[in-house]
């Protein structure tokens, strides 16, 4: 038999799927974790966002990439109605997660981009936005809590719960 690189292909192939499968196997039991986000995957999520200046109740939505297990950024869109007045609060945030024993603590900072719009006239401006959270994984499930601070013209605080899922 003649010893070649298609023989020693055929040979190899079946040992590197093995090791592949089994790298998997371990990448999917390492991203069962209740803090880290699995590295390069993208999180989604929606919840409930309390305005504490509006005092009104509205709908949170937001996209994340995981660029690390510790490391996330994206943006957010909130909506709140209070009778005439309507408020859209756009975000880019970035967390740092600190991987904890129950929960992944992090502070959160980023971009804000403020609309309020009522009968007689729309206020925009541009700030700051910092705070804090808390989250919690449920295997692809994530529940979270969260407060913030918009700092600008329209300064407001909001406290916002919801759900995401990890996606790869």
């Amino acid at each position: 038999m003649r010893f070649n690189t298609y023989t020693l292909l055929f040979a190899i192939i079946p040992f590197v799927g093995y090791a592949q499968s089994e790298s998997e196997e371990i990448n999917a039991k390492e991203f069962s974790d209740p803090c880290l986000f699995e590295e390069k995957s993208i999180t989604v999520g929606l919840g409930a966002s309390y305005s504490i200046i509006l005092e009104s109740v509205g709908v949170n939505s937001r996209v994340y990439y995981n660029l690390g297990e510790h490391i996330c950024f994206g943006p957010e869109f909130s909506f709140f109605k209070k009778g005439e007045e309507k408020a859209y609060d756009i975000d880019i945030i970035s967390h740092y997660i600190f991987d904890t024993k129950f929960a992944g603590l992090y502070p959160l900072l980023g971009v804000n981009y403020t609309i309020e719009e009522s009968v007689h006239h729309t206020k925009k401006e541009i700030g700051v936005v910092f705070g804090a959270g808390a989250h919690r994984n449920l295997k692809k499930l994530n529940v979270f809590a969260e407060y913030s601070h918009v700092e600008s013209k329209l300064a407001d605080d909001f406290i916002t719960v919801g759900l995401m899922i990890n996606l790869k």
